[in-house]
């Protein structure tokens, strides 16, 4: 059984017309800021197209057969992940997501740790990532307060097949002319510090959360992380993994001829980051995200160098 499924799309006022134009994604919004590719999140469910299926939202189809999430799936009271496409057309708010026993405290909810895959970036773009030194608290404080907090964060140049884990208290912001592929806690936290003083259709600034943000975020300065890439062969391919962490486990797969996908105790879903390929009726496109139910054995074939973001629990 493959399930090919439909994303909730979000308009934001910072996205763009690149998942449209490049990604094949559908909206009746004029931009898409981000689709949620593999959500089960309250209103925002990515839905099964076609199949005895059709119309579901991962929620619904969790509800009526559990079995195809698998066991691993069982001893988690909430869902624990969340995957999205994010067009950063323009600059996102520098912003950090508190851990679990902080969210769960103060905002009956999961944290958020989340990983970045740089599916596709504009010359000269980069992101904000972490403390580019140590600072005390009052330091931090007054950086918020007189707008010089991106002083303080390291401001890192990215690529396309860049990769970074964004672990909850790291001060992170997106720059303008990345596509990004975000596996998350399912979590829709976000404590915004700084927002370049954007305004809304009707003249608002957006909501900043600096007192919240200032009990999470890790004052210790962070070290960009090393962009080498370590690939294993694996029959027809070669892997990368990315992250394994107790919500998600993630791996880059770039097919070079048949690769054969299979877990036997969770789901696994991909999304398809570059190149063309095949999978039993379905023709594999850039943008394309789909779920494979627990002990599903399928095998993908490439066509014009097909690179997948493979995720399960």
């Amino acid at each position: 059984m493959i399930l090919k499924l439909k994303p909730a799309t979000k308009d934001y006022i910072w996205g763009g017309t690149t998942l449209k134009n490049e990604w094949g994604k559908l909206s009746d919004t004029q931009k898409i800021a981000e689709c949620w590719e593999f959500s089960l999140y309250p209103s925002s469910e990515s839905r099964i197209v076609g199949g005895e299926f059709d119309g579901l939202t991962l929620a619904e189809l969790r509800e009526k057969k559990p079995e195809l999430f698998g066991v691993n799936c069982e001893k988690f009271a909430s869902f624990p992940m969340l995957i999205k496409l994010i067009d950063a057309c323009d600059n996102l708010s520098v912003q950090v997501h508190p851990n679990d026993e902080y969210a769960l405290k103060n905002e009956n909810s999961l944290g958020k740790t989340e990983i970045w895959y740089i599916a596709d970036a504009k010359e000269g773009a980069q992101i904000y990532y972490g403390l580019n030194s140590d600072l005390t608290r009052e330091a931090f404080v007054q950086s918020i307060k007189n707008n010089t907090i991106t002083d303080k964060l390291n401001a890192v140049k990215v690529k396309k097949g860049d990769f970074f884990f964004v672990e909850a208290g790291t001060m992170h912001a997106l720059g303008a002319g990345v596509i990004v592929l975000e596996v998350q806690e399912n979590s829709n936290l976000t404590y915004r510090v700084y927002d370049y003083d954007r305004r809304d259709a009707m003249g608002r600034p957006r909501e900043l959360h600096v007192e919240k943000a200032i009990d999470v975020t890790t004052l210790a300065k962070q070290e960009i992380p090393c962009q080498e890439k370590c690939y294993l062969a694996h029959q027809g391919a070669k892997v990368r993994t990315l992250a394994c962490t107790d919500y998600f486990n993630t791996e880059e797969v770039v097919i070079e001829d048949c690769y054969e996908i299979y877990c036997e105790s969770s789901f696994v879903t991909f999304t398809v980051v570059d190149g063309q390929g095949r999978m039993g009726e379905f023709a594999l496109n850039k943008g394309d995200t789909y779920m494979l139910p627990a002990k599903t054995k399928e095998k993908i074939y490439a066509d014009k160098a097909l690179t997948i973001i493979k995720t399960n629990l």
